[in-house]
């Protein structure tokens, strides 16, 4: 009696012999094909299982070979951060004391093509060092602590450069939240330093609130500055996606935002009015 699997196929046979001719009846062969049945059902179960098995060891190896692939793009963007900012700091210091040198006998075209050269180094500097911390958001290194987030928004603010017209407020206590603290503080100083460099008011303003959901908090960081247009909604968070071109931006900081994110499974999104601000809400699991 064949053994017949769900799509028809034939993946094995039940022989059964008997000395005597005739032994076998109909009621003889309806149990053996029942038994066919089972067997069969056994079969692909089993079938199934091992080929299970051997998915699951092909995605751990291949987990396994992400995993060692993200710890050496870390190392080599490490080494390529440092081989390349040495350089660039050398040149800088050159320019900077050929421009002070030469103040008297340079013209002042002359003067700002080297203040030109400054701001251009400068930005490159800054461009490495972002693409480095970009690259640095990754699993592997992250801890998984309680953070209470309004004595890291207090250290945040205390390392960044607050011009006297920016005025950034909580509006509301910020929870505690597990994760690590060098990501948060990654997560909240690209947002506020974006307010920041982005606000064209004479009184500018950033106002960070949260709001407790039953899942997860919804955060939200809020300025009155010049507003983005909705054409750009779905770029603002690719890598080099900067919507003006300053020295003051890389069009990396966001990216990092979004990266971050997305390594606690939540959700980024904004709304933004042109010439009246911008809020970018975004979602943490308790």
């Amino acid at each position: 009696v064949p053994i017949i699997s769900k799509d028809n196929k034939v993946i094995g046979v039940i022989d059964s012999e008997h000395k005597d001719k005739g032994f076998y009846t109909k009621n003889h062969l309806v149990t053996l094909v029942n038994i066919s049945r089972l067997v069969a059902m056994q079969l692909e179960m089993a079938i199934s299982l091992s080929e299970n098995r051997k998915i699951e060891e092909k995605n751990k190896q291949l987990l396994t070979a992400l995993e060692r692939s993200n710890v050496e793009l870390q190392e080599y963007a490490h080494v390529v951060s440092h081989d390349l900012k040495s350089p660039l700091r050398s040149l800088y210091a050159l320019v900077h004391w050929l421009r002070e040198d030469n103040m008297d006998k340079l013209d002042e075209n002359s003067l700002n093509n080297i203040v030109m050269i400054e701001s251009t180094l400068e930005n490159m500097e800054k461009l490495i060092s972002d693409v480095l911390e970009y690259s640095s958001v990754t699993n592997t290194t992250s801890e998984f602590i309680p953070v209470d987030l309004n004595d890291l928004i207090k250290e945040v603010l205390s390392n960044l450069h607050l011009p006297d017209h920016m005025d950034i407020s909580i509006k509301t206590k910020l929870p505690v939240v597990n994760g690590d603290p060098t990501r948060f503080s990654q997560l909240f100083q690209n947002l506020i330093s974006n307010a920041i460099k982005y606000n064209d008011k004479e009184k500018g303003k950033v106002i960070i609130d949260v709001k407790d959901r039953k899942t997860h908090y919804q955060f939200s960081v809020s300025d009155n500055g010049i507003g983005i247009d909705k054409k750009y909604y779905d770029k603002i968070f690719e890598v080099f996606q900067a919507l003006n071109v300053s020295k003051q931006s890389t069009g990396v900081g966001l990216s990092i935002v979004k990266k971050i994110i997305d390594l606690y499974h939540g959700d980024i999104w904004l709304e933004s009015e042109l010439g009246k601000g911008t809020t970018f809400y975004f979602t943490i699991k308790k």
